[in-house]
């Protein structure tokens, strides 16, 4: 059987649209559902196990330094603090430890004056010895107080002072001494000569201490030789 020409081209263009009706429907038809792939856990997702290699975490602080310009108040809230008080009379008087006219060195006596009605009072025991002179001294070093020193001779009753080298002279106080005062800084300073056949001079003094002018705490300082 011969063909012509115009049959073979339609059977070669047959052929061609067969084979892509075939891929055509190849690509419509249901396609298989591609295999699913396991997600990858996140580094943010992925949990460590706990473990009890580090202690507890517990916070330390240090207290704050103190300021060293503070002036810190006791728990009781008194500022005044004066744990030596001497008496406020001369029969309770703070005793000084005993001295003589050998040792002319100075005594520093440090005290709290703690407002106006505070007033302090030491009892001096001074003996004259002999070959030594007498250089007697009472300075009141802090200003806003008084020094006032009382004498009376150790061997009578008698008021043997007659003035002062320095001081203010002042009538007997109340155990009937005579004495001097002076406002500080200065100094108070009794005369006196004691009775008897020696010039045997030895003494007791009461040194009163007081807050002049004033209503407050105020720590003082006096210094004494006999």
């Amino acid at each position: 059987m011969r063909f012509s020409l115009g049959s073979r081209r339609f059977a070669c263009a047959a052929t061609v649209v067969g084979f892509v009706l075939v891929g055509c429907a190849t690509d419509n038809g249901d396609v298989d559902d591609p295999e699913e792939v396991p997600a990858t856990e996140s580094p943010s997702n992925t949990k460590k196990p706990a473990t009890d290699d580090k202690p507890p975490f517990e916070p330390e602080f240090d207290p704050p330094a103190p300021d060293e310009d503070e002036d810190p108040t006791p728990p009781d809230g008194d500022q005044c603090i004066d744990n030596d008080d001497p008496g406020a009379s001369e029969n309770v008087a703070k005793v000084l430890p005993d001295t003589d006219d050998c040792d002319n060195s100075y005594k520093t006596v440090k005290g709290v004056a703690k407002g106006a009605v505070d007033v302090d009072f030491y009892k001096l025991s001074a003996t004259d010895k002999f070959g030594c002179s007498l250089d007697t001294d009472f300075e009141g070093k802090t200003a806003g107080t008084e020094l006032c020193v009382y004498a009376r001779c150790k061997n009578a009753t008698s008021n043997a002072v007659t003035g002062c080298a320095q001081g203010v002279f002042m009538p007997p106080n109340d155990i009937g001494m005579r004495g001097c005062c002076a406002a500080a800084p200065g100094r108070a300073v009794p005369q006196w000569d004691c009775d008897g056949f020696t010039d045997n001079d030895s003494a007791d003094f009461f040194i009163r201490v007081r807050q002049i002018n004033g209503d407050k705490c105020l720590p003082y300082e006096f210094s004494y030789r006999y």
